[in-house]
């Protein structure tokens, strides 16, 4: 009766393992309920992460940004109007004076900054979407690690919940044969451990799974209280993603499509573009201005008064400037320092990205043949201990060689599937950063 809870717990895992393997229908089902694949698991992080929301709306910031840019080149214009009323002396009268006007003003050089400028901006819109692609790609492998850890945790579930039923029928049946003289009761004692022993192996697999859910909630920034399930993949076509291209062209794609090269290139096309902003403080401007208005002093002749003073006016304006006491030669050779530290760090990431995409590349082929072996080794144990559960239902095994066989068996069982997933995660990252899409065919 004490074991009741344990055997309930994991009842409920069993039975949830053929909803996660057969179902495909991937639609919610119920309010706060979600059965998802690796796919629907991406696209709801990306739509939830609050993190990503963040890089959306500084990507916004710089379209306003190149917006307000643009809008250098337009002119501005100014309404004013005014009225006085001046006392002097003595006197009991007070004079009433008053104008209005509108003037306008256009930049019609100034010595190229308003066009670097915006070039500027539009860099940093583009070094906004990279960053947002870094994320990206950082956010889906920590997804894809936590979505193969749930994947691999619910197989081992799978394989030691048969264990716990064939361990169960191996206690009935030792309680039999100790009942009927023909086991000693050590035996029988062992059997009945043995079979405890493999249920708290199976409730560890369950609450292990249960975290690994979790953790993919944290990730895609999904209610804690969510009821979230994944479907699970097929991968059964293991060796066909173990044919991979060759290690240059993967080195290639990867260097094209990771979004650190493309983040170094835009800091060194900024520092530029910031050397000739700095630049444009050395050169001429000119503006050209126009307006209209006019004025009156008291009231009489209200109306000829603002006739007779109204004025259009228009007019060019030339600046040079000559000496800054070498604040822009200063800026310059600021500006030059950091586009040669951009170029450097460029070269430093396109060094490490190599390294990282080839050290992963052979991660892929190890993972592969580690799998290879493992799942011979899973399948012989396998048929041995099989072997041996039907000697001993015939009364002919030693219950230690039984029992050493079915820990054979359990430890060749976990090695397959940790061999399987990691394959299948290195394999995945590989994908990430040859900028090919992730993706588990169900």
């Amino acid at each position: 009766m004490r074991r009741a809870p344990l055997i309930v717990m994991i009842g409920l895992a069993a039975g949830a393992m053929p909803l996660a393997a057969q179902t495909t229908d991937s639609t919610q089902a119920s309010h706060g309920s979600y059965l998802f694949t690796l796919d629907q698991c991406l696209q709801y992080a990306f739509g939830n992460s609050y993190e990503r929301q963040s890089l959306k709306l500084t990507e916004k910031s710089s379209d306003e940004s190149i917006n307000q840019a643009n809008s250098n080149r337009q002119p501005s214009v100014n309404a004013s109007a005014g009225e006085n009323a001046t006392h002097t002396g003595g006197d009991d009268n007070v004079v009433f004076n008053g104008n209005a006007g509108i003037n306008a003003s256009v930049n019609l050089y100034e010595g190229g900054s308003i066009k670097n400028t915006i070039a500027q901006t539009k860099l940093q819109k583009e070094n906004a979407e990279l960053k947002t692609a870094q994320y990206d790609n950082s956010l889906t492998i920590e997804i894809l690690n936590t979505f193969l850890d749930a994947l691999k945790n619910g197989e081992l579930l799978k394989y030691k919940t048969a264990i716990v039923a064939t361990s169960k029928e191996q206690a009935q049946q030792g309680k039999k044969k100790y009942a009927a003289g023909n086991l000693l009761e050590s035996d029988y004692l062992v059997l009945k451990a043995q079979y405890t022993a493999n249920q708290t192996d199976t409730l560890d697999a369950y609450i292990s799974r249960n975290n690994s859910l979790l953790t993919l909630k944290k990730l895609m920034s999904m209610d804690a209280d969510a009821n979230l399930d994944i479907v699970y993949p097929d991968t059964t076509a293991m060796d066909g993603l173990a044919l991979l291209p060759s290690q240059d062209d993967e080195v290639n794609k990867a260097l094209q499509t990771m979004p650190e090269l493309k983040l170094d290139q835009k800091a060194i096309d900024i520092a530029r573009q910031s050397t000739e902003i700095t630049r444009s403080g050395n050169r001429p401007t000119l503006t050209a201005n126009a307006g209209i208005g006019t004025s009156h002093r008291d009231f009489d002749n209200f109306g000829q008064q603002l006739g007779d003073n109204f004025y259009q006016q228009v007019g060019i304006n030339f600046s040079m400037p000559l000496y800054d006491r070498g604040q822009t030669k200063s800026k310059i050779a600021q500006n030059k320092y950091a586009e040669q530290q951009a170029a450097l760090d460029k070269q430093q990431d396109e060094l490490t990205i190599r390294q990282t995409v080839i050290e992963q590349y052979q991660n892929v082929k190890l993972a592969y043949n580690r799998y290879k072996m493992a799942k011979e080794k899973c399948d012989a144990y396998k048929a041995v201990y099989d072997v041996y559960n039907v000697k001993f239902k015939m009364g002919a095994v030693v219950i230690t060689d039984l029992l050493q066989q079915q820990d054979n068996y359990i430890s060749a069982i976990n090695d397959y599937i940790q061999a399987k997933y990691s394959f299948l995660l290195s394999r995945k990252i590989l994908d990430v950063y040859t900028g090919e899409a992730v993706s588990m065919k169900n």
